[in-house]
C-alpha cells in the first residue's frame, strides 16, 4: 500500500508550515488562507486550518532509505529535540519484528513524528537531506474498537494485517504503507501522550478502489496499477 495524500487540521498552521517547509525542507506545493501543502516523495502532507484548538495530535511517519537512519538522526539533531524510548541512552528505536529502525520526535503542534527506515527500502547514496524523505510511510488513525475497524480496512480495502496484532493496536498494510490503529486514550510510543482521534483524510494506492467514512477518518483508495 501506498500512501499517496494525508490531509490534517490545524489550529495554528503558520508554525507548521515554517516547521516543515524551513526546518524539514519540505517544498511548499501551495497555500492560502485556511491551508498548506507539501511534497514528501512520493506524498503530500495538507493541513488544513481547525476552527477550535485541538487538544491531542497526529502520528506520522516518513520513509528514509534503508541504510540512512544515522545520517538522519546526525541531520535531525539540530533541528529537534528526539523522543527517547523509555530508559534507552539512543534516539534510535529497533523494531527487530518489523526489520526496521526509527526516530520519533514532536512538530510545534506536538504530533509525533517518526523518520523510519525499513530494511526493504532502497539504500541512498547521497547525503542525507529533505529528498531522502521518500513517502508518507505511517498514519495513525485511534478507534474505540481496533479489531472492527482494522478488519473493515482489510476486508474493504484487501489489505494484509502487519506482523502482529493485539486488543490495543494492529497494524494494517504493508512496509510501503501502514495504517495504524491504535485504541483511543493508548498512548503513542515512545510517549505518554494518549492517542485522540481527530480529522484525518487519507488517500492510498490499495489493491482495490473504494471509500471508508468511519467518524473522522476518510480514507480513500484508488487501485494500485498492475505491473507489467
Amino acid at each position: 500500500m501506498k500512501i499517496s495524500s494525508v490531509e490534517l487540521q490545524a489550529s495554528q498552521p503558520e508554525a507548521l508550515q515554517l516547521f516543515y517547509t524551513e526546518l524539514l525542507g519540505l517544498p511548499l506545493l501551495s497555500e492560502d488562507e485556511g491551508s498548506f501543502n507539501v511534497r514528501a516523495g512520493y506524498s503530500t502532507l495538507t493541513f488544513r486550518t481547525a476552527g477550535d484548538s485541538q487538544k491531542g495530535g497526529y502520528h506520522l511517519a516518513f520513509h528514509v532509505p534503508g541504510n540512512q537512519l544515522a545520517e538522519a538522526a546526525a541531520w535531525l539533531q539540530e533541528r529537534v529535540a528526539f523522543l527517547y524510548a523509555p530508559g534507552a541512552d539512543s534516539p534510535v528505536v529497533v523494531h527487530e519484528t518489523w526489520q526496521a529502525k526509527a526516530l520519533y520526535f514532536y512538530d510545534p503542534a506536538f504530533n509525533l513524528l517518526e523518520f523510519i527506515a525499513h530494511s526493504a527500502t532502497p539504500a541512498g547514496h547521497i547525503p542525507f537531506g529533505p529528498t531522502q524523505l521518500l513517502g508518507i510511510a505511517e498514519v495513525g488513525l485511534p478507534v474505540k474498537d481496533v479489531a472492527g475497524f482494522a478488519q473493515e480496512l482489510r476486508e474493504k480495502l484487501k489489505l494484509p494485517r502487519w506482523k502482529s496484532a493485539n486488543a490495543l493496536f494492529e497494524a494494517v498494510g504493508d512496509a510501503e504503507g501502514l495504517f495504524i490503529v491504535v485504541q483511543e486514550q493508548r498512548p503513542w510510543f515512545p510517549t505518554q501522550n494518549p492517542a485522540v482521534a481527530l480529522p484525518t483524510r487519507v488517500r492510498v494506492q490499495a489493491p482495490v478502489a473504494g471509500q471508508l467514512n468511519q467518524g473522522l477518518f476518510v480514507i480513500e483508495a484508488v487501485r494500485t496499477a498492475t505491473k507489467v
